[in-house]
């Protein structure tokens, strides 16, 4: 028999731009019944304006943040599983935004134990990161007020090898191109604050 395990692999919190705690977000999906969650904070580029920016402002991760932010998320994944049972991913979502929505991109990447520099490529940063789960996140144009984020989608064919799994969900945007795209397939909630808990979840089903 299977056994439905509830998964949000994209959630922010206020190490970069999200509204609550990282121990805030573990009480509010483990008492809600959540299997896994992933932490995923925004880690920008430097070499671009709108990265430079983003850092400036401590809406992503940097250099400086990485250590206390890895430190807070091994004491809150062995709390999430001694309290409620759930398992607590560490993961970060490289963010290259760019003012033409053809050159934007973000990658979820999960299973960090250190920095990753987002001063690169996308397929050098997933090739150089090929031990951890990589999604590739809201591919097309989710219809919100932010940076579009096509880069992946209008490079699928050469990306697809290299990413483990693609958003066809985010927040309250379905992407049914994607969906229907034959490739694996997660829906995630982008979570920032608790207006977006009620938004798309992955449920996997195993034996």
């Amino acid at each position: 028999m299977k056994k439905k395990y509830l998964v949000d692999l994209h959630i922010h919190s206020n190490f970069s731009d999200g509204k609550l705690t990282i121990a805030e977000i573990v009480d509010l999906y483990g008492a809600r019944g959540f299997h896994f969650i992933a932490i995923t904070d925004h880690l920008a580029d430097s070499k671009t304006l709108t990265g430079y920016v983003t850092q400036k402002l401590k809406l992503s991760l940097t250099a400086n943040s990485m250590d206390q932010y890895l430190t807070t998320m091994r004491r809150e994944a062995q709390r999430a599983w001694q309290q409620y049972g759930m398992i607590l991913i560490p993961g970060a979502e490289v963010t290259l935004n760019s003012w033409s929505r053809h050159l934007g991109a973000h990658l979820v990447l999960l299973g960090i134990d250190k920095y990753i520099d987002p001063n690169s490529s996308v397929e050098n940063i997933l090739v150089e990161n090929s031990d951890l789960f990589s999604i590739a996140a809201h591919p097309l144009w989710t219809k919100a007020f932010e940076f579009k984020t096509t880069y992946l989608w209008q490079n699928r064919e050469k990306l697809s090898l290299l990413f483990d799994a693609w958003e066809c969900g985010t927040a309250q945007h379905f992407a049914k191109e994607v969906y229907l795209s034959g490739f694996p397939i997660v829906a995630s909630s982008d979570f920032h604050g608790p207006s977006r808990f009620e938004s798309w979840k992955t449920a996997a089903y195993i034996k």
